[in-house]
């Protein structure tokens, strides 16, 4: 009896330390792994017998801490302030909810503790920490945390191991890494030393001449060699047809059914853009190319970024130096197949100062003859690039002259123009001479995310793409690392390729095949993302940039009838291109700022409101809401991002908030384009000669007023109330325009007028007045800028400005006619001045490559179209057609009705008349000896 009792406790005992040894795993302690599920059944035995298991239950072991970080970027800051950057583990169970920094000073023994939240559990973080002390040695780690599954009412938290500890000497200026001072050595030579150093001496003296020797007979042939080193052979993939494998889904896209599919992945939040980008990811994952040339020692201090690398399969080689060690021919560069052409493209990184000569040489060597780079060098207070270029001049980098011939800055990019030369090659039979280099540089890309439209970054892709000449080496592609807006440029220039050649894209296939060539290739799901939507951008509005000779057949093209073969609509193409640039339609998150209550009073009118990413901000005031708020909108010019300011006639209560934005921002000419009518509330906001207009810190008082080219110009001056300084500024009256204008070149007038005016007299922003800030002002911006474009381009592209300007300030364009009089503005304009030759500058040369693209061609006998090269076009946004472009039409085909040509300067009129705008659009004048043109009045509205 006392046996059985004595094991029925042992069989108890064991069955509870059994129960707890299930709680601890649950638990995620000792035992089975962390974060997995378990089948859980109950079954009751006998000694002879076996009974039926229970309903299984699923359950499973809570998280563990993640594996140990890595500190990849140590380094000291200004303002005693150490910037500490490091990579996720890789080794994670779930996420890694928090990380934890540790630091202390050398002579201390306790860490100072820092938790910070992981961001979206991305693959590297940064931190600032500040408030150090100069002359110190600081130790920092890092470890990872992981929220319990089972325990997150009590915030359980699994931390992991620490990262290898790193330590870094604060010290003032240490930011600037000052080079050691050399030391004075000083030795004491003996007979015995003298004697072993003229022997040495003697046995150089030889070496030398053996190397004269070789180097006469031998070293010319590798510079004499013009040939790219060779790499080993890539075949190209089979991208095009690639659908995820046997039952995919992905697959090329009709360029037809592309808006459709577009808006199917943006639908529920995104959520089908995250299914393909993690497919992407998924398959990149189980890619394994060795990078063992990244991973060499004497090579890993050459690569930007610890996990970045080269792969060796793909990896750019350069040709070996005689006497230099294997290592050193190596460059963080992959080479990247194109649409249908093999390395197409060098992705590489954004060169560091002691890789300023391996990558000019790899220029050199691959006769590169474009490099497109898209990042700033310095981003967010951190440094994303050197500059590899000399800023005037010449300089030489290793074996490399580089001359900067010049340079030519525009809105969103910078051109610039290279003369190298290899100073070991004289011969130009051996491949020597002078070589001319463009360097793309895109330079409106975000500290964050993407740009806030596909359009200037597609004509920056089209422009430098076709830069490049048939018999050039590979375009070298580079932002920061190489890889994310490497590959978005990459992959959006091969894709516009495959969209004019097959009239379908595949860019799932591409992505996935281009992965394999360089690592992390559009390295966030954003730009995927921003990628498709370029893509759609292109494909529904064309190529919308347009030679200056071809503008007249655009425009008849654009007025041709068209869709439905029964009932064709008149100017098809015109109403499709309309109704792109006016899609956005803003939400009430785009207008924050203008819509709420204390600025209400502010706005003439609510259909003319600036949205929250363009409005122009003004000094706050302490306090005050809606202090910092005025009716305006930044737009960008041709040259400058944020060239013009547009805005409203001021209000009686918004005319100091009026020259407050003049002061704040520098602006020096104002183009007012209303006249002053108190009655109907539109009153003259600068003062008179009698009366200054006062405010809290400055005060406007007049200066003179004078006639020049029948308008009358105004000069003010701003003039500070706490110093002696002043802001001279000068008023453009020019009221009713351009609606009074006998002519459309007149319009253009004083488009030239103005800009030489406004360049000539200073450097702040354009700020245009009319009525409402609508569309005069914004007709006065498009002409500006279209009209130095097409001189430095010899090309113009007004659907991208017109929209842009949309985008920024809804209900600027009314109709389809506000669109189609800018076009018939710049013919008359172009036509009355055929023999002006362009911009001076070298870089507009019409035999240049750089500036003088051919995107769109034309003949005598050859019709342009808007919407090439997707043919049939794709439908406008709010409707859907089918219908085929109109067939081409001879460029003598008479004008049609409604839409004259246009007249010139001179008063001389084309025997079919000239165009007038009224305030219902544009109006044909006839030529003499027919009927009077309709009043407003009789015009029936569009």
């Amino acid at each position: 009896m006392n046996v059985k009792n004595g094991d029925t406790r042992k069989a108890k005992e064991r069955e509870r330390e059994g129960e707890k040894r299930r709680i601890k795993a649950i638990e995620g302690g000792e035992g089975d792994e962390p974060n997995t599920q378990f089948k859980v059944w109950t079954k009751a035995f006998t000694q002879r017998h076996e009974g039926r298991s229970s309903h299984p239950v699923f359950v499973s072991t809570d998280v563990s801490g993640p594996g140990a970080p890595i500190i990849s970027n140590l380094t000291c800051q200004p303002d005693a302030t150490i910037y500490l950057q490091w990579l996720r583990p890789a080794n994670v169970y779930g996420t890694v909810d928090l990380y934890y920094i540790y630091y202390r000073p050398e002579d201390s023994f306790e860490f100072e503790e820092i938790a910070v939240n992981s961001v979206n559990n991305r693959l590297e973080h940064n931190f600032l920490l500040t408030n150090l002390s100069y002359n110190t040695m600081y130790e920092v780690k890092v470890r990872g945390g992981t929220y319990s599954r089972f325990f997150s009412e009590n915030n359980k938290t699994y931390k992991g191991p620490f990262s290898h500890p790193r330590k870094i000497l604060l010290y003032p200026d240490c930011h600037r890494a000052p080079h050691p001072s050399a030391e004075t050595i000083r030795f004491e030579m003996s007979a015995g030393i003298i004697a072993g150093v003229v022997c040495a001496t003697f046995a150089l003296f030889l070496l030398v001449v053996a190397m004269i020797i070789w180097r006469r007979f031998f070293h010319g042939t590798y510079y004499s060699l013009d040939d790219p080193p060779k790499a080993p052979p890539v075949l190209m993939h089979d991208w095009e047809n690639d659908t995820g494998g046997e039952g995919g889904t992905y697959g090329p896209i009709d360029v037809h059914d592309f808006a459709k599919h577009v808006a199917e992945l943006h639908a529920d939040g995104d959520i089908g853009f995250s299914k393909e980008y993690e497919a992407i990811q998924a398959a990149s994952a189980q890619e394994h190319h060795p990078a063992e040339h990244s991973q060499h020692p004497d090579n890993k201090q050459k690569n930007r970024y610890l996990n970045i690398v080269a792969y060796d399969h793909t990896r750019v080689p350069l040709r070996p130096l005689p006497g230099q060690k294997k290592a050193m021919e190596y460059v963080n560069a992959n080479y990247i197949d194109g649409y249908d052409k093999p390395r197409a493209y060098i992705g590489t990184q954004g060169p560091l100062p002691f890789t300023f000569d391996t990558f000019w040489r790899m220029v050199w060597e691959q006769r590169v003859h474009i490099v497109v780079m898209i990042t700033n060098l310095v981003e967010r207070g951190r440094k994303k690039c050197d500059q590899y270029w000399p800023k005037e001049g010449s300089e030489v980098y290793g074996l490399i002259q580089v001359r900067l011939v010049h340079e030519e800055v525009l809105a969103t990019y910078t051109i610039r123009k290279f003369a190298i030369r290899h100073t070991k090659v004289k011969s130009r039979k051996c491949g020597g001479g002078e070589r001319t280099i463009y360097q793309y540089h895109y330079t409106n890309w975000p500290d964050h995310g993407t740009p806030d439209h596909p359009l200037p970054v597609l004509s920056f892709v089209r422009k430098s793409a076709a830069a490049n000449p048939d018999d050039a080496g590979p375009i070298i592609v580079h932002c920061s690392a190489g890889v994310g807006r490497t590959g978005t440029y990459i992959v959006l220039d091969a894709m516009l390729q495959q969209v004019r050649t097959k009239h379908r894209l595949n860019i799932w296939g591409f992505l996935k095949h281009i992965r394999t060539q360089r690592n992390f290739l559009v390295q966030t799901e954003e730009q995927y993302i921003f990628i498709h939507d370029a893509l759609l951008e292109a494909i529904q509005s064309g190529d919308t940039n347009i030679p200056r000779g071809s503008l007249g057949n655009y425009i008849r093209l654009l007025l041709k009838a068209g869709g439905n073969q029964e009932k064709p609509q008149p100017a098809f193409l015109l109403t499709h291109q309309y109704k792109l640039v006016t899609h956005f339609q803003p939400r009430d998150f785009n207008l924050v700022s203008a819509g709420k209550a204390c600025n209400q009073e502010k706005n003439r009118s609510p259909n003319h409101l600036p949205t929250e990413n363009g409005r122009v901000h003004l000094t706050p005031k302490p306090g005050v809401e809606g202090s910092d708020y005025v009716n305006a909108t930044w737009f960008m010019g041709h040259q400058r991002l944020r060239e013009f300011i547009v805005t409203q006639h001021p209000l009686p209560v918004s005319i100091l908030d009026f020259w407050q934005m003049v002061w704040d921002h520098n602006a020096q000419t104002v183009v007012v384009l209303t006249a002053v009518d108190e009655a109907q509330g539109f009153p003259q906001f600068w003062p008179t000669q009698h009366e200054d207009l006062d405010s809290e810190h400055w005060k406007v008082h007049y200066l003179e007023e004078k006639l020049n080219a029948g308008l009358v110009l105004v000069e003010v001056a701003v003039q500070s109330l706490q110093d002696d300084y002043e802001l001279p500024v000068r008023l453009v009256l020019a009221p009713s325009w351009p609606h009074t204008l006998p002519a459309a070149t007149t319009t253009l007038s004083l488009v030239s007028l103005v800009s030489e005016a406004h360049t000539n007299y200073q450097n702040g922003p354009l700020v245009v007045v009319d009525r409402f800030g609508g569309t005069e002002a914004a007709t006065f911006c498009a002409l500006t800028t279209l009209k130095s474009q097409v001189e430095f381009e010899q090309h113009l592209d007004a659907y991208m400005y017109c929209k842009l300007y949309h985008n920024r300030r809804p209900g600027i364009w009314t109709s389809q006619e506000d669109i189609l009089f800018i076009y018939r503005a710049l013919e008359s304009y172009l036509e009355c001045d055929g023999s002006h030759s362009g911009s001076s500058s070298d870089m507009a040369g019409l035999s240049d490559p750089v500036i003088t693209m051919q995107p769109v061609t034309t003949t005598a006998t050859t019709a342009i179209s808007p919407l090439a090269p997707v043919k049939p076009p794709p439908s406008p946004l709010p409707i859907t057609s089918s219908a085929s472009p109109p067939p081409p039409i001879s460029p003598t085909a008479p004008v049609i009705p409604g839409t004259p040509p246009p007249t010139c300067a001179n008063g001389q009129v084309p025997s079919n008349g000239h165009a007038t705008l009224t305030g219902n659009g544009i109006v044909r004048v006839p030529p003499e000896g027919m009927e009077d043109a309709p009043q407003a009045a009789d015009i029936p509205p569009v």
